[in-house]
């Protein structure tokens, strides 16, 4: 083997360790600069909310109704509940609201008790072993009226079909996804626009979105005209009730949070 130079190699191995200990400075420089642009070394950021809202003229009304009858027998009382649902019925498709549109959401028939008289003169009185005496049968129904416009009449007529539980109409849109759609897009640019003027008053850029959240699933509300409640004046003997329809607002609020450049 041949002689090895060591002092050669004594001085190749020096400067890779210098070279490694520039690069090494070099990092820890950038990593100094890097904590001193942003300090304890996060991204600097704002939080700002937007608000949006969209309105839309109802285009649904859903009303639920509930016949309730009672008979000295199941059939008996179901036969009366069938019958005032069937008039009922009929007089909704006359008014012209399609078949599909009505529907039962809840069938129910229970027990009707009668609790025994116990007379006594001294001490507590036991109570008298409960007696069925008939039966309770109520069927509920969601109808949907397209065209809202008739939603008085349909009341009325109900009404005449001696049908006294009535609950509603309650005005929605059709098309919740557009309504929504529009006041998130509000509210949307509206967070935007609240983030820009921050930024500039900061003196630094907008940088990304990192963070998102909106409160979308909340319900829409409706606006009534409060003159219109009420009952119109009778005509040649039928009595309109007058349900005003009011638009539907849907209010958006969200959440942005953007870095800072």
């Amino acid at each position: 083997m041949g002689n090895f130079d060591y002092k050669k190699y004594t001085w190749i191995a020096g400067g890779i360790a210098l070279l490694c200990v520039a690069f090494g400075a070099l990092g820890l420089g950038m990593s100094a600069f890097s904590s001193s642009e942003h300090p304890g070394g996060q991204q600097a950021s704002i939080s700002v909310t937007g608000e949006g809202e969209a309105t839309a003229i109802p285009d649904i009304a859903t009303l639920n109704v509930t016949v309730r009858e009672t008979g000295k027998t199941v059939p008996e009382a179901q036969k009366t509940v069938e019958a005032k649902i069937k008039d009922a019925t009929d007089q909704m498709v006359i008014l012209g609201i399609a078949e599909k549109d009505i529907k039962t959401t809840s069938y129910t028939v229970n027990p009707k008790y009668e609790y025994q008289n116990t007379y006594c003169i001294n001490g507590s009185c036991p109570v008298g072993a409960p007696k069925i005496v008939g039966y309770d049968v109520a069927e509920v129904l969601e109808i949907k009226v397209r065209k809202i416009d008739i939603s008085g009449d349909v009341i009325a007529t109900l009404g005449k079909a001696n049908i006294t539980e009535i609950t509603g109409p309650e005005f929605t849109v059709d098309d919740m996804d557009k309504i929504i759609s529009e006041a998130k897009q509000k509210a949307v640019e509206d967070a935007r626009a609240k983030a820009k003027e921050t930024a500039r008053s900061l003196g630094v850029d907008l940088g990304d979105i990192v963070g998102y959240s909106d409160d979308s699933s909340n319900m829409p509300y409706p606006m009534y005209d409060k003159a219109a409640f009420g009952m119109a004046p009778q005509a040649a003997g039928n009595q309109t009730v007058s349900i005003p329809t009011g638009e539907t607002i849907k209010k958006i609020h969200v959440t942005i949070m953007y870095n800072l450049d």
